[in-house]
């Protein structure tokens, strides 16, 4: 039997309301689940083999952390709980692969004094984000890092050695990084042995284009938080060659963190945050 427009009217309503309720119901999980997830960073485990890797480094643990965003929404504590993880690891390297903070040196830097405690055989590592030059002078950022016991590659490479063998690991700064700051990677790599294993650290996955011409072994990124919020990991992948994980591109391995903060809301959704622990080995 037909409905009258009088129940036809009152159907719709009824049912508008109860997907609204439906749909208020599960923002309400997402958002409470996805502010739970972004302050509980994981540690994840993977292996890069790799066919240049001088053989004393076969087995090298590494530790990735970047886009840490500390300032309105995180602080001094959440910090100290990511490094205590990452010493928990024992790790060979750390790796600071940038968006460390959101904000001004004044007003974040002593948020950042737990960085001092992180401790790796080989060094720890860091290069610039595009974060550090929004809201002060990126020089004025990385040179704090450098008083916290990180050696700051500034489009700058070192040589790690390991049982008498080095490899070069380079660093650059952010792709969009201002003026004096710009990006240089033939700076980064003039004057070495092109028959060197090379780490390179740059924040944005798209840098590993420029890299690969350079002929680098690896590249370690972070920036495209997975997306942070399902399902803007399908627009990340408009500007950057890889998301998140392992992938490849030219002739470089390339490894994308998801990060282990958040930038804006505190919250991460299908894109959960992590401590990225890398085993390099011979392919």
């Amino acid at each position: 039997m037909a409905l009258s427009q009088r129940d036809s009217a009152a159907l719709r309503l009824r049912v508008t309301r109860a997907g609204s309720a439906v749909v208020a119901v599960v923002s309400v999980v997402a958002v409470g689940y996805g502010a739970f997830e972004a302050a509980n960073p994981k540690v994840t485990d993977t292996t890069v083999a790799l066919d240049r890797l001088p053989a004393v480094f076969d087995g090298v643990r590494i530790a990735l952390v970047s886009d840490l965003h500390v300032g309105p929404a995180r602080g001094a504590d959440f910090v100290q709980k990511v490094v205590d993880q990452v010493n928990e690891q024992s790790p060979d390297m750390v790796i600071l692969d940038g968006d460390l903070i959101d904000g001004t040196v004044e007003l974040v830097g002593s948020d950042l004094d737990p960085l001092r405690k992180l401790s790796a055989p080989l060094g720890v590592f860091g290069v610039s984000g595009n974060h550090e030059f929004y809201a002060d002078d990126g020089g004025k950022w990385l040179d704090l890092w450098e008083t916290l016991g990180v050696t700051v590659l500034r489009n700058q490479r070192e040589v790690v050695n390991r049982s008498g063998i080095g490899i070069d690991v380079a660093g650059i700064n952010d792709a969009t990084a201002p003026k004096p700051y710009e990006p240089n990677l033939g700076a980064a790599l003039d004057g070495r042995d092109p028959d060197d294993f090379v780490l390179l650290l740059a924040h944005q996955p798209l840098q590993a284009i420029e890299a690969s011409d350079h002929g680098v072994d690896l590249q370690l990124s972070g920036h495209t938080h997975a997306g942070q919020i399902w399902p803007l990991r399908y627009l990340v992948r408009l500007q950057q060659p890889s998301v998140e994980g392992l992938d490849t591109v030219g002739s470089t391995t390339l490894y994308t963190t998801r990060g282990a903060g958040a930038w804006g809301p505190p919250i991460r959704v299908a894109a959960p945050p992590e401590i990225s622990m890398l085993q390099l080995v011979r392919a």
